[in-house]
């Protein structure tokens, strides 16, 4: 800057630039902005109105230093604070730079004087700086963003829970800017003042500033201060926060050349302060193991570092460090309790450390000697924070400790006596979040959490006050009054997302409820009401377990509704249908929940028993049963006039039919669900425990259909349609649904290899990561199709016996004659012709006997290819089979598999110099076929067609050698 520039001012309206003072003034009152920012202000206002380059910006604020754009952002924000409610004034023109509104005029400095207290001399003031021994660790991001910071903001607070590193980080960052202040940084260290009315005079100390008693003041200080360049580091404010607040504006007004760097559990609240929330130190999630990215944590890192340092000889290993990182994850990743465990793990070994943090506040203590006695021991600290609190600030922050995984406003009220208004806890709470008691939940909107350790402190304090018991009842209340809709109306997809947040918190209330002094009634309350939710998470083991734990519970004695008792008995039978090994748990459960529920002719709950026993029925392969169950369930439904249970009704009917084989007769009533109550398909009275989208359901019952009656265009997109629309809505049992009865089948059905390749890796990555351990055996058994059909027989056999054996463990029956006809052609193609036999024979029976006839034509084409390879010079066996195969197939109007036995048998045909007959029993078949459609058994039929010689037939005959089956 140039001497004319540098005694320049430029003024526009109430605000003024004085290049001399370096400072802006708004109506006569110095506004704090930092040196650089200040030096932007300033050269926008010599270009007022005119476009300034970011480069050109970088080039005069940081001459010959490389500057990345995120720093020019930092100081443009600064700037903008600084105009406050005029920050519109600077412009940004994307991409290329900013601008300065309005016409600044440019002037001379009217002479500036100074309220007369005492002038100060012109030297510097010597840095009082402790040096730093031990390195500063997982900080390095944050001190580089703060060194941006402090160049920006002349007020900067860093601001944490006790133990955060506020002191280490404050006094490494002044010690990285010191050379920015010509050397002078000054420590003004508040921790061990009992009385605030002292902080004045700590800082004149600090700054070995010779004032009498009238001038020590916070104005006093400030002029004493004058004009010299200063970084004044104001330590440990949050039990001087007034005072401390006092001496931070005054040096901002009176000392243009000093910026304040503060460190405190709350912010000062000052004009142009910059609040910079420190935050933990990074720790590892629960499911990463691997040593190399456990060590690139911080919080880790200095666990290994301060216990390494007390013990030489420490070197953890993988077993160790896992330890670690549940240690690290347990204390929030807060430094000083890390350092506390450390100590602790040189001494006793990291596994008696990670077994006694239950009793953390007696394992973490024996601080350095040279630390503040707050800083000795965990509890030392937090007992510093919590007798700070005004009576009301700690009454909340002990029943906040209820909440293990978070709450919300709500709830935070709700713990309250009713003498404390909404208004009273919001400022409650927003006190306890600006003295870093409570943070902000990241993770969710409108949620705050504790750390693990200030909640352990808090429920401590709760439980000397004897109120634990008021305040767990309290919660338990809170949360079923949660659970409940207003008017009994069906929870929604974000509903289901908000009660999810809460399961740890359940498991809390539910915990205390069944305990000695606890609440049984309250307890089966809650576990009924939160039975949907496990289901939407698919958490249905814990479902089961709790559920019993709490119908373990009933008694005579025990004040519970009647038909909480019916819920949770039905409940408990669907959970155990979703998980291994569980049927006659299942069918008791349900058997006494039916009986609950017709005694309390309570409708809506007998069809939820009643769907689950189809669903049971129709997973066991027991079709006709299963049919059978959804008749019941239609004439439930009927009685309840609701037109979206009848509609569930037909999907039930049809998808049984379908097995069974009639597929005209479920396409009917498969097609009359979606047509009639397309809109109830969606209700949430409709969907039983959980979101269970019946409309991606039907659908995909739907797509199978059509292709059985030969569609197979319209089977492909109504496939692909059912699947988008679960995609949509991202409800992942839904996309599991269609991928595992449309998707996948229908590309393998159809020999589309390489889109069946890509749904069954989307089913098997959907079931792994959402953790459907009981749908494993479907994605095994898939697979092992797939490979079969690609040549991989040997592994596809493999993956298809274990699934097979899976499911015959679990009652898992549902479309098993069709894997065992795969698992009989893999045999088949590596010459096992014996176990091929035996495997058709069994998939056979088990079709017969459970009704599942849908696929028992073409099971009957691969036991007559398997007799023919058998070696027998006698056809008439196998043709017979072919002949029994198409028939079945055409009762059934299936017209898919009679091109597929079709071919088989005129191939056959073909080979024995019948190749006129191949054709009349292919031909006609084949073109009823679109032409578009690609499958093997068209590809034959279409190449024999073409073949010179013979003649298609116009349209289909009888087949041969079976004049009596049509």
């Amino acid at each position: 800057m140039s001497p004319l520039q540098a005694g320049r001012t430029y003024s526009f309206k109430n605000w003024l630039i004085d290049c001399q003072r370096r400072e802006l003034r708004y109506d006569s009152v110095a506004v704090p902005i930092g040196s650089r920012a200040f030096e932007i202000l300033e050269r926008l206002a010599s270009s007022a109105g005119h476009l300034v380059t970011k480069d050109d910006l970088i080039g005069c604020v940081w001459s010959g230093l490389s500057v990345e754009e995120n720093t020019l952002q930092v100081h443009i924000s600064a700037v903008r604070k600084a105009l406050g409610k005029d920050r519109d004034l600077l412009k940004t023109v994307s991409g290329r730079g900013y601008t300065l509104a309005g016409a600044w005029q440019s002037g001379q400095p009217e002479r500036f004087t100074a309220a007369p207290v005492s002038v100060p001399t012109d030297s510097a003031f010597a840095t009082n700086l402790p040096n730093t021994h031990a390195p500063l660790i997982g900080r390095e991001d944050s001190l580089n963003e703060l060194v941006d910071v402090l160049s920006a903001f002349r007020a900067v607070t860093l601001v944490g829970p006790g133990g955060i590193g506020k002191t280490k980080l404050a006094v490494e960052l002044a010690h990285r800017v010191a050379s920015s202040f010509d050397e002078s940084v000054a420590l003004v260290e508040f921790a061990t003042l009992q009385d605030p009315a002292l902080a004045t005079s700590a800082t004149a100390r600090a700054l070995k500033l010779a004032l009498n008693d009238k001038e020590v003041s916070a104005a006093g200080v400030a002029q004493a201060i004058g004009s010299r360049h200063l970084l004044l580091v104001l330590d440990n404010c949050e039990h001087v926060i007034d005072v401390a607040a006092q001496i931070a504006s005054a040096a901002l007004r009176y000392c243009p050349n000093v910026t304040v760097l503060a460190t405190s559990r709350e912010a000062l609240r000052i004009e142009g302060e910059y609040v910079a929330a420190i935050p933990p130190l990074s720790v590892p999630r629960p499911d990463v193991c691997e040593p190399d990215l456990l060590l690139q944590e911080s919080a880790v890192q200095l666990f290994v570092a301060r216990t390494r340092a007390l013990r030489t000889s420490f070197a953890p290993d993988a077993g160790d460090l896992a330890k670690i990182a549940a240690i690290c994850r347990r204390l929030d990743g807060i430094p000083l309790a890390l350092e506390f465990a450390a100590a602790r793990a040189a001494n006793l070994g990291v596994d008696t450390v990670l077994l006694r943090l239950d009793k953390r506040f007696e394992l973490l203590s024996g601080g350095r000697r040279d630390q503040l006695p707050r800083h000795q021991t965990l509890r030392a600290t937090l007992d510093w924070s919590y007798d700070l609190l005004p009576p009301e600030e700690q009454r909340l922050l002990c029943r906040l400790a209820m909440f293990p995984a978070g709450f919300t406003l709500d709830a935070a009220i709700a713990m309250m006596d009713d003498d404390a208004s909404r208004p009273d806890v919001i400022e409650t709470l927003s006190n306890l979040v600006g003295k870093s008691l409570v943070s902000l939940d990241l993770s969710f909107d409108g949620r705050w959490r504790l750390l693990e350790s200030t909640r352990a402190y808090a429920l401590e304090k709760l439980a000397e006050a004897g109120l634990v018991e008021q305040a767990a009842r309290q919660q338990a209340d809170f949360l079923i009054q949660l659970i409940q809709r207003p008017g009994g109306s069906p929870a929604t997809s974000d509903d289901f997302s908000r009660l999810a947040q809460e399961i740890g918190n359940v498991h809390a209330a539910l915990d205390w409820a069944f305990s000695p002094n606890g609440d049984a009634a309250l307890g089966i309350a809650l576990t009924a009401g939160f039975v949907p939710v496990w289901m939407q998470l698919l958490s249905f083991a814990e479902c089961s377990t709790r559920i019993e734990h709490a119908l373990a519970h009933f008694s005579s004695e025990l004040e519970c509704d009647p038909g909480l008792k019916a819920q949770l008995f039905v409940a408990l039978g669907f959970a155990l249908l979703n998980t291994t090994g569980s049927a006659d748990r299942m069918k008791a459960a349900l058997s006494i929940g039916l009986v609950l529920a017709e005694e309390l002719r309570d409708l809506e709950l007998q069809l939820k028993a009643v769907w689950t026993l189809w669903s049971y029925n129709l997973n066991s392969g027991q079709y006709g049963a299963a049919k059978d169950v959804g008749e019941r369930y239609l004439e439930i439904a009927l009685r309840t006039g609701n037109s979206a249970s009848e509609t569930v009704g037909r999907r039930l009917i049809g998808a049984a039919t379908h097995f069974c084989g009639a597929q005209e007769d479920a396409r009917r009533e498969l097609t009359l669900s979606l047509d009639r109550s397309a809109h109830g398909l969606k209700d949430g009275t409709n969907q039983m425990w959980f979101l269970l989208n019946q409309s991606v359901l039907a659908k995909a019952m739907l797509a199978r259909v059509l292709l059985l009656q030969g569609k197979i265009a319209q089977s492909r997109s109504l496939a692909a349609e059912c699947l988008q629309e679960a995609e949509s809505e991202n409800d992942k049992l839904a996309m599991a649904y269609a991928l595992r009865n449309a998707v996948c089948p229908i590309a393998l059905m159809t020999h589309d290899l390489d889109a069946a390749d890509r749904a069954i890796a989307s089913l098997s990555k959907l079931v792994t990561r959402e953790g459907i351990a009981f749908w494993a055996s479907w994605t095994s058994c898939l697979k092992g199709q797939l490979l079969v059909l690609q040549g991989e027989h040997r592994d596809g056999i493999a993956l298809l016996r274990d699934g097979l054996k899976a499911r015959a463990e679990n009652g898992w029956l549902m479309r098993n004659p069709e894997f065992l006809g795969s698992l009989a052609e893999g045999l088949f193609a590596i010459g096992e012709n014996a176990e091929a036999l035996a495997a058709i024979e069994d998939a056979l029976s088990m079709s017969r006997q459970g009704r599942q006839l849908w696929c028992v034509a073409d099971l009957l084409r691969i036991k007559g290819e398997l007799l023919l390879a058998d070696g027998a010079a006698d056809t008439s066996r196998a043709e017979l089979l072919f002949s029994e195969g198409l028939s079945a197939a055409r009762e059934q109007q299936c017209r898919f598999y009679e091109l597929k036995v079709a071919a088989t048998w005129a191939r056959i045909m073909a080979g024995s110099k019948r190749r006129q007959a191949a054709l009349d029993l292919v031909g006609p078949l084949s073109a009823l076929f679109d032409p578009e459609v690609d499958l093997p058994a068209l590809a034959f039929a279409r190449g024999l067609a073409a073949r010179p010689g013979i003649q298609a037939s116009a349209s289909p005959g009888e087949h041969p050698g079976s004049p009596t089956c049509h």
